[in-house]
């Protein structure tokens, strides 16, 4: 039967969950996200749950225009080919994201029409035997309360003289305390690092207590290999991977009010890895140079020749500069093997993209759209190279927005070993991606972002760069 995706901001959550009640109770199996239980693989669920529904309902209003999550699940819907049913909420007109779809007026909080339902029946089947409803208790009222109304009763007036006085002698009581050294909290001191423990090869530190002092980008020693294509040395030394989700969680809410904690569980702990020296792409693989490999029969062709704006695009000249994309992993590894290489493993990646001082970006620590191009501020992929403000500590271009690029590495937890099988080729398992782009919110390009896929996955945001051992 298949079930209903329903995408929205928590801001709208009260009309959500009422269309998800509606939907329930006439039959359809309905799948809404609220509340994800803590420390749950958040973007794995919501990927999971989106790639396998058999229709999409996206509630439109301005709160939702603005929720970067709504609109990368929207772009995924779209390149899943997934049937959307836009509802128009609130505003002037539907978004011009999907002009080209009938959207419904529900505007005032009115249910969906007759005509919605019968255009929904035609992708889904309703089952009032078999039908679950995906999601928390409806809530009772609006999440986000209404602020007191001007002239309203002061709560001192309410509790009277004797009541304030009895609270500021509590207050003043509470801070005697908090100045004293009877409390505890005031004799506590900043811990010292904790204990280094030795892994080979890496150096794993748990939970560092502060980032170490900026560092001058290391000199990039260039080489070219088959396909006359740039790399740079990204030397041997230690480097901070992943970061505090609290970190994160702070840095997302300066663009997304719906952050979530848990969403940045799987950065932690932070913690240094020594990695040797070794080689990567200065910019993204681009059509020419994956085209060399298909056309030397090696390289299978990328699974659509499209981009998200083009119907011509790998296929097209004018875009020979541009990065691939609708490439799996199995393709990726391909190339970079013809090539004398390999993916580059996570923990390279991360290095490459971050240099040494942990910071947040690749290039430090302020985020706008003139240093990457990500939440669809080009609606498409831009030529490899475009954002020389952009660039990482090693003189690398894209390394956050454009596509998501493929990494050997398995999805597995931290801290980063890398002989416990994460790096295998042949194990199943999801891989990873890195570096956000062009149609994913700005959290996303973030260096130590990390995002899982099945490795027979292709989408139109999506390439990869190479990675090779270091030496001759």
């Amino acid at each position: 039967m298949g079930h209903i995706f329903i995408s929205y901001s928590h801001k709208d959550s009260v009309y959500a969950h009422e269309l998800a009640k509606t939907l329930y109770d006439d039959g359809f199996e309905v799948w809404i996200d609220e509340r994800l239980d803590y420390g749950s693989q958040w973007p794995q669920e919501i990927q999971k749950q989106l790639d396998s529904c058999s229709a999409f309902i996206v509630i439109m209003s301005p709160r939702s225009f603005g929720s970067e999550w709504v609109q990368s699940e929207l772009q995924r819907a779209k390149r899943k080919n997934k049937p959307i049913f836009p509802l128009l909420l609130e505003g002037d007109e539907p978004w011009l994201s999907v002009e080209s779809t009938q959207f419904f007026d529900v505007q005032g909080g009115v249910q969906p029409d007759a005509k919605f339902y019968s255009a929904l029946k035609r992708v889904i089947t309703p089952n009032p035997t078999a039908r679950t409803l995906h999601t928390i208790k409806v809530p009772d009222g609006p999440i986000y309360k209404e602020p007191p109304k001007p002239g309203a009763r002061p709560v001192v007036a309410v509790i009277g003289l004797f009541g304030l006085f009895f609270i500021v002698c509590m207050a003043l009581g509470v801070f005697l305390f908090w100045k004293s050294d009877a409390n505890p909290l005031t004799r506590i001191s900043k811990p010292e690092p904790g204990p280094t423990i030795v892994h080979e090869p890496p150096t794993l530190v748990q939970n560092p207590t502060s980032r170490p002092a900026p560092s001058e980008p290391t000199p990039t020693h260039q080489i070219k290999n088959i396909g006359d294509i740039d790399m740079a040395l990204v030397p041997a030394g230690e480097f901070i991977m992943g970061r505090d989700a609290s970190d994160e969680f702070v840095a997302c809410q300066e663009y997304n009010t719906e952050c979530r904690l848990d969403w940045f569980k799987d950065e932690e702990p932070p913690h240094t890895v020594y990695l040797d020296d070794f080689y990567i792409d200065i910019y993204e693989v681009t059509n020419a140079q994956y085209k060399a490999c298909v056309d030397a029969g090696i390289c299978d062709p990328p699974q659509m020749t499209g981009s998200n704006s083009r119907s011509s695009y790998y296929d097209n000249p004018d875009f020979d500069d541009y990065p691939v994309i609708n490439v799996d992993w199995y393709q990726a590894q391909a190339f970079c093997e013809w090539r004398g290489g390999r993916l580059p493993t996570e923990a390279e990646w991360e290095k490459a993209a971050r240099g040494t001082d942990g910071r947040t970006y690749p290039w430090g620590e302020d985020l706008d759209p003139s240093y990457a191009n990500y939440n669809y501020s080009t609606g498409d992929t831009t030529a490899v190279g475009s954002y020389e403000k952009g660039k990482s500590p090693y003189g690398l271009y894209d390394m956050a927005g454009n596509v998501w690029e493929w990494v050997i590495s398995l999805n597995r937890p931290y801290p980063y070993i890398p002989h416990d099988g994460r790096e295998s080729l042949n194990e199943e398992g999801i891989r990873l991606m890195r570096g956000g782009s062009w149609g994913y919110v700005g959290v996303s390009v973030s260096t130590a972002y990390r995002y899982g896929n099945d490795p027979s996955e292709s989408n139109l945001d999506l390439g990869f760069r190479c990675a090779r051992d270091g030496g001759p």
